[in-house]
C-alpha cells in the first residue's frame, strides 16, 4: 500500500532539449504548501556552452562554474523527495522525466502535467495533431492572472503550482503521465 501523500512541484533549466542529452543547470522543488525544498544552480559535467538555451533562461557558464554538478549536489536528495510524495507536478512533465532518464533515474512516482490540463482549458485546437495545442507556462499564468519571471526554475515552480491549484479548484481533472 502506498502511504505517500501530497505532491512536489519540480522544474529544471537545462543546457538544451531532451534529444540533445541536456544537463541540468538549475533545479527547484517546492512542496504542496509552497515551501522551497530545493533550489540551486548546477555545473554541467560535459557541456561548456549552451548559447540557445542561455538566450532563453539567461544562465551562463560563468554563473555555474563553481556550483556542484546535478549528479553530486542534487540528484540523490531530489530522488528522495520524489519517492516521498504521491505525485510530482511539472509543467511539461515529459521533459522533466526525460531529463531524469538522462541521469539514469527512473522514479516510479506519478507525474502530473498541468500543461496537458491547461491545453484543454485554453481550447486552441490543433487540426494536425487532432488535440488541443500546448500552451506556454507564460500563457497559462497570464490566463489565471499570475505574474512571474519565466525560465527561472524557482519562479516556474511557483507559477506551476498556482495554475495547477486553480485548475484543480475549478474541477479540471489531473492528467498523469
Amino acid at each position: 500500500m502506498n502511504d505517500r501523500n501530497g505532491y512536489i512541484v519540480l522544474d529544471f533549466e537545462t543546457t538544451g532539449l531532451p534529444y540533445e542529452d541536456p544537463e541540468v543547470l538549475q533545479v527547484s522543488v517546492i512542496n504542496d504548501k509552497g515551501e522551497t525544498l530545493m533550489s540551486g544552480y548546477c555545473r554541467p559535467e560535459r557541456a561548456t556552452s549552451w548559447e540557445e538555451a542561455q538566450a532563453i533562461h539567461g544562465i551562463s557558464p560563468e554563473m555555474v562554474k563553481d556550483c556542484p554538478t546535478f549528479l553530486e549536489g542534487y540528484l540523490p536528495k531530489l530522488l528522495e523527495l520524489i519517492e516521498s510524495v504521491a505525485a510530482v507536478v511539472a509543467y511539461n512533465a515529459a521533459f522533466e522525466r526525460e531529463v531524469l532518464r538522462n541521469y539514469d533515474a527512473e522514479p516510479v512516482t506519478a507525474f502530473i502535467d498541468p500543461m496537458l490540463m491547461f491545453a484543454e482549458v485554453y481550447g486552441e485546437w490543433n487540426d494536425y495533431f487532432q488535440d488541443y495545442r500546448w500552451q506556454t507556462l507564460n500563457t497559462a499564468a497570464s490566463y489565471y492572472g499570475y505574474e512571474f519571471k519565466a525560465h527561472d526554475a524557482l519562479e516556474d515552480v511557483k507559477a506551476t503550482q498556482y495554475i495547477y491549484e486553480k485548475m484543480i479548484e475549478s474541477g479540471v481533472p489531473a492528467i498523469m503521465i
